[in-house]
């Protein structure tokens, strides 16, 4: 059945949501269960770092900061540098799945919670059936099987789930009295949820909830959306302070500019761009041949439902609360959708230039993900009022599946992969890093001998001093214990690269970790005799400041819900 066929309701009934959700969801896994698993190009990355959370919790470590195993086990920040709730989740998946099944897992709950957030928001403006059609839509672009196939890109894929609920809550604050207030305090969660599920994302999700708190301003003549939200924004930041403000501290100690260089810069990934990497070239051209595909709907589709819009105003129908709600938020939506495909071509290059952070979304098209939420929105908008809906459905239809059974035919399938990632990052050897940007800055990870022992113990020359005897009492990710008998003043190498935070003490007096000069490596020196050595991942003032702000916020904003009136 077409979009529209049913009467409208203001009812909003779970049933027929979650149960599109588990099928949505399913159908987004079936073709791991039966081809195997995809190998995207941030597989690398998350999966090891899944399992690498769940040993930390072995471990008794609560909130891991410090990966254990990246890097071949000389370890890296990169849980203090990365978004955190994607691999929080991921960790809870390693706890309770087998390594091969943590992909389908995850994604099988993002396709879920994105189905479910899309008709959260689409049941705000159309009646239940029609909202099922847009979350359908939302759920099944072929940009995100793209994200979950191709790219493995698995905190954006989170973030995509987060997006419309932040975007419902922003499109309520212009409410009169309490309600608006409410939604703006609602807000801050889902604001803070962005920030901490992937950055890129949560940059353009940013720009395009400001552009809709600017548009409604203007149109009411009033600064009280735009303040309204401003403070759900602001307080969205202050719960995810204990992740920002750690990144903004010790981002300069890692080499995280790498992420914004040479391929991986935002100027050389517009649309059509091509460069001396041929892979890089070919998967630009797919993002930029999809993504054409799906403008060229969205241009139909927003034209068709902003007219229709148009065309009940100039009849001077009365409308509903719900046909109030749609001439209100679709045409915001369809503006935000409007200006990221203007932006996804190198003549928007001034732009990205101009709008401060913006270039922290790295890829232009990952824009998308906000297009296709309004794809999906002015589809079901347009086939509700359409003449020729049949041709409007078989068309939809024909992009879809012809576009996802492109993405899903030319993905990179490779379980093989899979599996030698999972019986890398359960070993004691580690995995690969995948990425410099999470080492501590000054390190080559070309001077890094991946077969290194554990300890060595160095003479005056630099050279390995078999006098020394070491034993290793413990090794875990975030404290190392050991033993060193020596016959004279000597240092030992440890297979760990040094990071500020790290701190150390010999027989229970505390020291200054050294730095190895060539490698980067932490060099601890022992006097003569017998030395128990202790070293751990410290606090630092950064990690103190993030986690308090959150709480204050936290604490303002559930004083600021009981006061406001429901």
């Amino acid at each position: 059945m077409a979009p529209g066929a049913d009467t409208d309701s203001t009812a909003i009934s779970w049933r027929a949501p979650l149960l599109l959700a588990a099928l949505l969801a399913t159908a987004a896994v079936v073709p791991i269960i039966f081809i195997g698993n995809p190998s995207g190009h941030d597989l690398e990355f998350h999966l090891p770092n899944w399992i690498d959370v769940a040993r930390h919790w072995h471990e008794g470590v609560l909130y891991p900061h410090w990966s254990g195993g990246g890097h071949f086990g000389f370890g890296d920040p990169r849980f203090i540098v990365y978004p955190p709730l994607s691999w929080l989740i991921g960790g809870v998946l390693a706890l309770l799945l087998p390594g091969a099944m943590l992909q389908g897992a995850y994604i099988w709950l993002c396709v879920a919670a994105a189905s479910l957030a899309a008709f959260r928001l689409a049941r705000e403006w159309f009646p239940q059936r029609a909202a099922l059609w847009a979350a359908a839509l939302y759920a099944t672009n072929p940009y995100m099987v793209l994200v979950y196939t191709h790219r493995s890109a698995y905190s954006e894929l989170l973030a995509s789930a987060v997006f419309p609920v932040a975007l419902l809550l922003a499109l309520r604050v212009e409410l009169p009295g309490p309600a608006g207030m409410r939604a703006a305090l609602h807000l801050a969660f889902a604001f803070g949820c962005l920030w901490i599920s992937n950055v890129p994302a949560a940059v353009l999700g940013s720009y395009g909830l400001a552009l809709a708190l600017l548009w409604m301003t203007l149109r009411a003549r009033s600064l009280r959306p735009l303040v309204r939200g401003g403070i759900g924004m602001a307080l969205g930041l202050g719960l995810a302070a204990f992740y920002i403000l750690p990144i903004a501290v010790e981002m300069p100690w890692t080499q995280g500019n790498d992420a914004f260089a040479g391929g991986l810069s935002l100027w050389n990934n517009f649309l059509f761009h091509r460069s001396d990497d041929e892979d890089h070239t070919r998967f630009n051209m797919l993002v930029s041949a999809l993504a054409c595909a799906e403008m060229a709907i969205a241009a139909a589709a927003f034209t068709t439902s902003l007219r229709r819009l148009r065309e009940f105003d100039d009849d001077g129908e009365l409308p509903d609360a719900r046909g109030r709600a749609v001439r209100a938020g679709l045409p915001i939506l369809c503006a935000i959708g409007g200006a990221y495909a203007v932006m996804l071509f190198p003549w928007s290059a001034p732009l990205w230039r101009i709008l401060p952070r913006i270039w922290m979304a790295e890829f232009p098209w990952r824009s998308l993900y906000l297009l296709n939420l309004a794809l999906a929105m002015a589809l079901v908008a347009a086939l509700r009022g359409a003449r020729a809906r049949l041709a409007w459905v078989a068309l939809t239809g024909i992009v879809w599946l012809g576009l996802g059974a492109a993405v899903l035919q030319s993905a990179p399938w490779n379980s093989y992969e899979v599996h030698d990632l999972i019986a890398a990052a359960h070993s004691d050897e580690g995995y690969v890093g995948v990425v410099d940007e999470f080492l501590p800055a000054g390190i080559d990870p070309d001077n890094l001998n991946t077969d290194a022992p554990r300890l060595v113990a160095l003479d005056t020359d630099g050279d390995e001093d078999l006098t020394v005897k070491t034993v290793v009492e413990l090794w875990n990710t975030e404290e190392k214990r050991f033993s060193a008998d020596a016959p004279a003043p000597s240092r030992v190498r440890l297979h760990l690269v040094n990071y500020r935070p790290w701190r150390a003490s010999v027989n229970g007096a505390l020291i200054a970790p050294q730095t190895d000069s060539e490698t980067g490596q932490m060099v601890i020196p022992v006097s003569r005799g017998h030395n128990e050595v202790r070293v751990w991942f410290g606090h630092t003032p950064d990690r103190t400041l993030g986690p308090t702000v959150s709480l204050a916020s936290l604490f303002v904003l559930l004083l600021l819900l009981r006061r406001v009136p429901r």
